[in-house]
This record gives structure tokens, sequence and C-alpha cells, in this order.
């Protein structure tokens, strides 16, 4: 539940963007959403464009956040790795609907605003090819090229959001554990 006026518009764009995508949600659409006037809205947001950025934002630095805890908290690099696929799959599964928006619909932002994601998203990927350096470094991993390894498990890790059904046969534990099994067979120095 939304804490204030502004925490339900985010709210529910997200939802719209995420069902209808962004360039067919209208602001129109997000102010009947929270019951106020086209006009209205306008007190509380300056465009739709400034809105996704937002939650795109606060999206990407949740990821960022969570995985520099979790570098700073485990000891071996697997561990670490390890952790980030949990910790990925958890906000993921765990808001399904921003990461789709982040995934999907922040590409429709204009060039300035796009550069700030990928900027992030460039933060985020290089502490995943910072931990992969690290295994390889360690002896823990093989491998010749962290940054594409990150990449590899980051593009399968990330379309979940696609297929990921809460009903589904597995748990989001379950295909978390799987994905770590699958990706650490691979990278694993044994």
């Amino acid at each position: 539940m939304a804490t204030n006026k502004y925490d339900e518009i985010a709210q529910a764009a997200i939802t719209l963007f995420n069902r209808k995508g962004y360039h067919a949600t209208s602001v129109q659409d997000i102010a009947d959403e929270v019951g106020l006037q086209k006009g209205s809205l306008y007190h509380y947001i300056n465009s739709k464009e400034e809105l996704l950025l937002e939650i795109a934002t606060k999206s990407i630095n949740g990821f960022c956040r969570e995985l520099e805890a979790v570098c700073e908290q485990a000891s071996t690099a697997q561990e670490k790795l390890e952790r980030a696929i949990y910790h990925h799959f958890d906000i993921v599964i765990g808001h399904l609907e921003m990461t789709t928006v982040l995934l999907r619909e922040a590409f429709f932002l204009s060039d300035d605003q796009h550069k700030l994601i990928k900027d992030a998203n460039d933060r985020y990927l290089n502490l995943w090819v910072q931990i992969i350096q690290e295994g390889i470094d360690t002896h823990e991993f093989r491998g010749e090229d962290p940054r594409l390894t990150a990449l590899s498990i980051l593009g399968s890790c990330n379309w979940v959001y696609r297929w990921y059904k809460a009903d589904g046969k597995k748990s989001p534990q379950e295909i978390a554990r799987y994905f770590c099994d699958l990706h650490l067979l691979g990278v694993l120095n044994r």
C-alpha cells in the first residue's frame, strides 16, 4: 500500500506500464487509476517520462544496493555469486511489475534520461564482473572473460520476468537454486 499520493501514483504507473506498456498508457489513465483529475496529477509529477525515469531509477538502484551488500557480506567468490543470483531473483520476483517496467519500458526514455539508467545498469553489471573476476583470480572460477560470463548469467536471470508465474511448478527459491547450480557448474574450477 502506498504511503503517500506520489507513491500511489508511482504504483499505478507501474501497474499500467506493465499491463499496457509505456506508450499505450496515458497520463489520463494514471490519473483515473488514482482518482485524480489529469490537471491535479501534475501537482505530483512533471511528466509521464519523468515518472518512468523515477520508477526505473528506483528499480535499478535497488538491484545495486542488494548486490553491494552481498559483496560486503559474503566471503568467497562462489558464495557471492550464489547470493547474487538469489538476491537478483528475490528482487525480480518480489517486484515483478517494477522489474518488467525497468527491463522492458525504460528504453523509451529520452537519450539523456536513458543514459542515467544505462549508467546504473553498467554499475550493476560491473559488480557482477568483479565477483566473477575475483573468482578467476582466486582460482575458484575458470574463464577468460568475466564480463561475458556476467552478461550470460544476467541475461538468463533477467528473462525470468517474461515467464515466471506465481502459481507455477517451482517456487522462486527452487528456480534460484536451479540457476545457481546451472551457472556455478559452468564457472567453477573443478
